[in-house]
């Protein structure tokens, strides 16, 4: 174990085979686990250490399956149960384990997904499977359940699923479950029934008319609904803004869906702004009567009904800020910068609402190579 160094994520992704050939990097933060790779480029955590006149070897999964932290949780957690006379693992519920899981991998969620996963377990997960051993989950299991939750909740299944999945290779990397044993592994998500609503001019008016009527008795909904259709920020980046974030025109936001992030703040949003109360002892932008993030669900389902639009989602806002855009002649990196999109692929989704502009242009080039064609100057108007 002589090629020993601490393992991350970039070096596991960087190490190939030498000269072809079956290689270890061996970690120095847990000694003992080591990432092999196999001449094919196969790269796996694996454990090799003698304890106690005992010798560890055990494969713990693929390195694209587990982070660099559970493997090493994993490995102490195999050295631990050697040097304590190798008692037999007693595999617990998913009841059981499930608050483990949340707790060893809290760390790596942020707190809004931290709460959510917790609640697809207690709400979803546990009441269909929290009686089975962890080992015991089987792919029919995982379909059963994921099939009756997915009848109605076609959203919540997925990321309940997701969840389950996770909770499940982490299984795996404490020996709980064989390897590349995810009976999760496979199955398709479905559809959830959502589809983006671009607002027509019709509903914007619609909706101004509705914000209006609202905004004497609730202020601050009227004022972060206005907000988030004048920035296309998320509803929680909205509520979750401090005035320590604002900064003339620009807000800079520590941390966001995608990581740290730019909301560009232009007149009617800095309007927006102007117009909420400041208070010393209270750091929120859109703050609750007690000082608090305010919430703003059952103000919205007041508003959206006045408007006449009572699916309307408060999402469905952002769609609609893009699509304006999009549909001004914006390109798309630039719509991706005011989302906040991390990877363009996302903005994709709105290409074709750029179909009418691309046609136009694709009109004004064919006639002016048709004008040249014909011994005539492009037109270039």
């Amino acid at each position: 174990m002589a090629n020993r160094t601490k393992i991350t994520t970039a070096r596991a992704r960087a190490f190939a085979p030498a000269d072809g050939r079956e290689a270890v990097l061996w970690d120095s933060a847990a000694p003992g686990l080591g990432l092999r790779v196999r001449p094919n480029g196969r790269k796996t955590w694996i454990v090799h250490r003698r304890s106690g006149g005992t010798v560890v070897r055990r494969t713990l999964g693929a390195v694209d399956a587990l982070t660099v932290e559970d493997a090493r949780h994993a490995t102490r957690a195999l050295l631990d149960e050697t040097q304590t006379g190798g008692a037999a693992v007693v595999v617990p519920t998913v009841r059981t384990f499930a608050p483990a899981f949340l707790a060893d991998c809290a760390e790596r969620w942020k707190p809004a997904t931290r709460e959510s996963h917790a609640h697809g377990v207690r709400r979803h997960i546990l009441p269909a499977l929290g009686d089975r051993r962890v080992d015991a989950v089987t792919a029919k299991d995982v379909r059963n359940w994921f099939d009756d939750l997915s009848v109605t909740r076609a959203g919540t299944a997925n990321r309940a699923l997701a969840v389950l999945s996770s909770m499940m290779q982490h299984a795996e990397a404490l020996g709980l479950r064989r390897e590349d044993s995810n009976p999760c592994k496979g199955l398709r998500r479905r559809k959830s029934g959502f589809e983006a609503h671009y607002l027509t001019d019709d509903e914007f008016a619609a909706l101004g008319r509705a914000l209006d009527g609202a905004e004497a008795d609730h202020p601050v909904a009227v004022a972060v609904v206005r907000f988030l259709l004048y920035t296309g920020a998320r509803k929680s980046e909205a509520l979750r803004l401090k005035w320590e974030h604002v900064h003339g025109n620009r807000a800079v936001l520590p941390d966001s869906k995608t990581g740290p992030r730019t909301l560009w703040l232009a007149s009617p949003a800095r309007a927006v702004l102007a117009g909420q109360p400041r208070r010393a002892d209270c750091p929120w932008v859109f703050a609750s009567a007690g000082g608090g993030p305010a919430n703003v669900d059952r103000e919205w389902n007041a508003i959206r009904a006045a408007a006449g639009l009572p699916t309307l989602r408060l999402h469905d806002l952002r769609h609609s800020h893009a699509a304006v855009a999009v549909g001004g002649g914006e390109g798309l990196r630039t719509v991706a910068g005011l989302l906040g999109h991390a990877d363009i692929k996302t903005t994709f989704g709105y290409a074709h609402l750029a179909e009418d502009s691309v046609f136009d242009a694709a009109n004004r080039v064919s006639r002016g190579l048709a004008d040249m064609l014909d011994g005539g100057e492009a037109d270039h108007g």
